[in-house]
């Protein structure tokens, strides 16, 4: 199913950049781990990770929390579930308080069924300047988040990309 609200999530040069920096696979990086654990230490949240964004589904690359088994089994979620989507119109960072009233959300398997509640999250840019994922933290309770928080993950935002470029195949 296409998603007519994000038709970037189909562009080529996205989707070849996705691929160049071997995002396209679904399993765990273990040069992030660090990343996503200092960020769920910062923000005090039971949950944090770095997904990449394919044309049909959210692949995580590094996590921690107590991530439900049918995820962990599948290494990410339809691509519809996924709340780091809009970072494809918008390259700014986001929080949401409160899923549970979020017009976009609100039905959102991950909110419904996994009690997934508040979002934080900062685009993964590449250094050709495409959206190929982001770095986000979740809690399981109504959060509001600061500026401070929002600009320190844009900061771990950046350092993922420059890992995640670092550890990819030279561009041929």
């Amino acid at each position: 199913m296409r998603m007519p609200a994000y038709p970037q999530l189909y562009e080529r040069d996205r989707l070849r950049e996705v691929a160049r920096l071997g995002l396209d696979r679904g399993e765990q990086r273990a040069y992030l781990t660090e990343v996503v654990e200092r960020v769920s230490n910062r923000l005090g949240t039971p949950f944090a990770m770095v997904d990449a964004l394919l044309d049909d589904a959210q692949v995580f690359l590094a996590g921690c929390g107590p991530v439900p088994d049918w995820i962990a089994e599948a290494d990410g979620t339809p691509i519809e579930w996924a709340f780091c989507t809009p970072f494809l119109t918008e390259q700014a960072p986001r929080a949401v308080a409160d899923f549970t009233i979020h017009p976009e959300h609100r039905d959102n398997p991950l909110v419904t069924l996994e009690g997934m509640r508040s979002y934080i999250g900062a685009p993964l840019v590449s250094s050709g300047g495409h959206v190929v994922g982001a770095l986000c933290a979740l809690d399981l309770r109504r959060r509001q988040f600061t500026d401070l928080d929002l600009e320190y993950l844009t900061g771990m935002a950046h350092e993922t990309v420059r890992r995640i470029e670092e550890h990819a195949d030279p561009a041929p």
